[in-house]
């Protein structure tokens, strides 16, 4: 490796393909090669392993790492101790979402020699202890700099694990304009057999069929609006461990004609293009890419206003923001839009703008340089607290 490269690790502790993995892809693929040297860690679940392929198939090194889940677990520690030191990282960026095991990872780095470590908090969860949170605070205490992916998410460390707010950046996800010559040819043909069309408008959902997502409150939504003669399809895309229950509530609904439950959708894009609504239901959010994959197409949204949500679109000019787990506003919003489409369609193309402006994948890339930077001392200023737990 030249002399002249970053030797740079990217560390992520999820289990399955979500957001955290896109960052990670983004970064691992459009960081320049003449810079970084770049090694991808992943989890041994198997639901990992094509992303895993994905990466390779691009010339990225990838190491799949098991995590350490207790302090007890001196064999995990030692063999992931000796991974870090023949990696030798100059950096290591470790992505976390909650929950996750693997809060071991930053004193192992430490005690390895690993000189800087960076970790992103893609969403803010509560540890189940206090042996966790504990856990936790010395994690983001071993950070050279922690980076959250929206003002709340930043906030949210700050205060309930005592760093100090200076040592937070915000970098936001991303999401690039499509190829609608591709998509929208896919597009049309989804909204055909979905049954969706003027009078009956496609509502989507793309999310985890998990209990943060917030599913039960739009099926009680839809629910209102097809027992007041509203027609419509909803599509929710996605696997998860509710998928069943959910299944069942919609036939107590009486949705059995209106909902269809797609699983997991290899290429979300022509989905939400295909979309009248794409509705973010989320009890709790960092900031979703669905979010903005869908404003990146001029797709209509309404979402809870949680996390970085209100952060990225405003009530009424880019979408609607509805509170998180009122069945009846998220129908009341999703009724307005169905009957002032062109209202709707406005508010999408401003959308648009905003993510061509403000979120596409090159800026987040070229933000997360810059926090690299900083923690490298190669920035024009130093961070305000140089050093690990504010050394």
């Amino acid at each position: 490796m030249s002399p002249d490269r970053v030797n740079l690790v990217l560390a992520e502790s999820g289990r399955a393909v979500g957001g955290t993995e896109r960052v990670v892809w983004e970064l691992a693929t459009r960081l320049p090669p003449s810079r970084y040297a770049v090694e991808v860690w992943l989890g041994p679940s198997p639901e990992l392993d094509e992303f895993a392929a994905a990466l390779e198939t691009r010339d990225l090194a990838v190491t799949r790492v098991p995590e350490v889940e207790s302090r007890w677990d001196w064999r995990g520690m030692l063999s992931t101790w000796r991974r870090l030191r023949r990696a030798r990282p100059t950096l290591l960026h470790l992505h976390h979402v909650w929950p996750s095991a693997d809060r071991y990872l930053p004193a192992l780095a430490r005690g390895a020699g690993v000189p800087h470590l960076v970790v992103t908090e893609h969403i803010v969860g509560h540890p189940n202890s206090d042996a966790q949170r504990m856990l936790k605070r010395r994690e983001l205490a071993d950070a050279d700099l922690v980076t959250a992916v929206c003002g709340a998410v930043a906030e949210s460390v700050a205060r309930d694990y005592g760093l100090a707010r200076e040592r937070v950046r915000v970098v936001p996800n991303g999401a690039d304009p499509p190829d609608q010559s591709v998509e929208w040819p896919v597009a049309r043909e989804l909204r055909a057999t979905l049954g969706a069309g003027v009078l009956r408008p496609l509502w989507v959902c793309a999310a985890r069929l998990e209990e943060q997502k917030g599913h039960r409150v739009l099926l009680d939504a839809a629910a209102a609006l097809r027992q007041r003669g509203v027609e419509f399809v909803l599509a929710l895309a996605g696997d998860g461990s509710l998928r069943a229950s959910l299944e069942t509530t919609a036939r107590e609904r009486g949705l059995q004609a209106q909902v269809r439950f797609l699983g997991r959708v290899e290429s979300i894009g022509p989905l939400l293009l295909a979309a009248d609504v794409v509705v973010l239901p989320s009890l709790w959010e960092g900031l979703p890419l669905t979010l903005l994959e869908a404003m990146a197409r001029g797709r209509p949204v309404i979402a809870s206003a949680v996390g970085g949500v209100p952060e990225t679109m405003e009530d009424g000019v880019h979408g609607r923001l509805v509170p998180a787990g009122d069945a009846a506003a998220l129908a009341r919003a999703l009724d307005e839009f169905r009957q002032r489409p062109d209202a709707a369609r406005q508010m999408g193309a401003r959308a648009a703008e905003r993510v061509r402006q403000r979120y596409t994948w090159s800026r987040v890339v070229e933000s997360f340089e810059a926090v690299y930077d900083e923690v490298l001392g190669l920035a024009s200023f130093s961070p305000a607290t140089r050093g690990r737990g504010g050394r």
